[in-house]
């Protein structure tokens, strides 16, 4: 086992890797391949998962953490690479050490400080890191939306012990925004070289995004099939020939495993309910354009400049092409489809393109444009939208991850999956859209079913549909519930009293016949009656026969 470099301020009884004091280490296939950028002499900064320290060159690689049974777990996993230096204690510690390449702080400056050192500020980290940048090299930093989805639509978090490090947005040396946070990097000298919005987690990000790639109004329908999929960011993710969790990842010799959000030091730990459906609010987002002030973290890329006369816009000249492998530019989107890694990067004849040559599909989803047409009342445009989705390949196909593309194409991003849970689906999220009035109450799954030509059958409605979100849809199924159970006490009321009325109207009649019954006129009658039969029945005796 190779030594560890201890510089003070370690922690002993510490460890950020194990996600027994928080969320774990920052990890994911996508940061792994966006280390591509990274090259020469290497700083890393921050808890960072051992798979993408695996992704960095070992030639000349420094490990700081503040835990020393990280560094420890950390020295031994690579005791047999001899380039592999692993540090351990406060960032103040590197102040005055020789320049690196680069530098690579993908978990942000929150988890950098140690209890035994310096409370460093998140304007002091960052400088101390920019500091021992070379000119030339490259700081790829991360960092964490406070006002994100994440956090707007969780409950309070429960506090972690890992939560006095930070002042989070309440630190005024932290650039609050994209924008901000791009400005303060250019005012340090550094180039901004790359940004990417991450999504949906910050810690275990499955897509990353150019904020070009957001802001571009004809992908509206892709980047909805994408973020606005659930099933998207709960597959396993394939990198290269082995297929990892997207949210876990292996230390060590692999008989300690990296604790998820929704895991801790003494097992499972139960997950805190959402305010709403965070994947219907990422759609959202997109289609309103404003995915990037709402991602729940971003990273950037910055590349110091040689000095400060040097324009922001001039290529940065490296010290060492042969060690330089980021190539050209650095991918526009890497995003997770059918469990594989994809990258994204702009096409020079135009649009967008996935690295293999496909086009990333324009348009909207099948989602989009049966709401659009259902809050027109036009419902042959509704009929003839299900019928085509239900007759073609995409009939599995979530209708929220389905793109039709303005040549009238359709493009599925997602694995295909069972018809009826796909309808049983949409008329889940068309009830969560508020539009469950404009369909008769109770009959929206099998009137979706009909509508697309399909036979409803027995199971449509025993098909379990999308789980709620969160509880802005626990509420709104709850308030469509009581709507309906409204409605159904209502007409029970009026059957009831139109029964009544009627029992009693019948009950009235019995009574006048009864007392009529009884009457002198009535015997009389009576009699004439049955003097009448007897006369008959004499006449019809007498009659003679042929």
């Amino acid at each position: 086992m190779s030594e560890v470099q201890l510089l003070g301020g370690e922690m002993l009884g510490w460890s950020d890797l194990d996600g027994a004091h928080g969320p774990g280490p920052v990890r994911g296939p996508e940061l792994a391949a966006l280390l591509s950028v990274v090259s020469g002499r290497t700083l890393v900064v921050g808890p960072h998962d051992p798979q993408l320290l695996d992704a960095l060159p070992s030639a000349d690689l420094t490990v700081l953490v503040r835990g020393l049974p990280d560094a420890e777990a950390l020295a031994a996993r690579y005791a047999g690479s001899t380039g592999v230096r692993v540090c351990c204690g406060g960032p103040e510690k590197l102040a005055g050490t020789a320049a690196y390449d680069s530098v690579v702080a993908l978990d942000g400056l929150e988890r950098l400080g140690s209890v035994e050192g310096t409370q460093l500020s998140w304007g002091e980290a960052f400088d101390l890191l920019v500091s021992v940048l070379r000119p030339g090299g490259r700081l790829l930093l991360g960092a964490e939306n406070p006002l994100g989805l994440h956090r707007l639509l969780a409950s309070p978090p429960p506090s972690t012990d890992s939560d006095w490090g930070s002042l989070g947005e309440y630190d005024d040396t932290r650039p609050a925004g994209p924008d901000r946070l791009r400005a303060r990097m250019t005012a340090s000298g550094l180039r901004i070289g790359g940004a990417w919005a991450v999504f949906p987690s910050p810690v275990a990000p499955a897509a990353l995004l150019d904020p070009e790639l957001l802001a571009d109004p004809d992908l509206t329908g892709f980047l909805q099939a994408v973020l606005g999929n659930q099933a998207v960011f709960s597959e396993q993710v394939v990198l290269g020939d082995r297929a990892v969790p997207g949210d876990q990842a292996e230390l060590g010799d692999g008989d300690r495993r990296t604790g998820d959000p929704g895991t801790g030091r003494d097992g499972p730990v139960p997950v805190a309910p959402l305010l709403a459906d965070p994947a219907r609010l990422a759609g959202s987002a997109v289609r309103n354009g404003i995915a990037v002030e709402l991602a729940p973290a971003w990273v950037l890329l910055g590349e110091r400049l040689p000095g400060p006369s040097t324009p922001a816009d001039q290529p940065v000249a490296h010290a060492d092409p042969e060690a330089d492998r980021a190539g050209a530019v650095p991918p526009a989107a890497l995003l997770v489809l059918n469990g594989r890694l994809r990258e994204v990067r702009r096409d020079p004849a135009g649009g967008w393109r996935f690295t293999d040559g496909e086009t990333v599909p324009s348009g909207r989803t099948v989602e989009d444009l049966v709401v659009a047409a259902t809050l027109r009342r036009d419902l042959p445009a509704v009929r003839a939208l299900l019928t085509a989705w239900q007759r073609g390949a995409a009939a599995g196909t979530p209708a929220d991850a389905v793109v039709v593309t303005p040549a009238g194409t359709w493009h599925r991003p997602t694995r295909a999956g069972e018809p009826t849970m796909v309808l049983r689906r949409l008329a889940s999220r068309l009830v969560d859209a508020g539009l469950a009035d404009l369909w008769p109450a109770g009959e929206l799954a099998a009137m979706l079913t009909t509508m697309s030509g399909r036979e409803p059958g027995t199971s449509v409605d025993q098909v379990v549909g999308a789980a709620a979100g969160g509880w802005r849809e626990l509420l709104t199924d709850r308030d469509r519930l009581a709507r309906e159970l409204s409605e159904a006490r209502a007409l029970q009321d009026w059957y009831e009293r139109t029964l009544t009325e009627r029992d009693d109207e019948l009950k009235r009649l019995r009574r006048i016949v009864a007392l009529l019954h009884g009457t002198p006129t009535a015997r009389a009658g009576r009699l004439l009656l049955a003097g009448a039969r007897t006369a008959r029945s004499a006449v019809r005796r007498l009659r003679p026969t042929d």
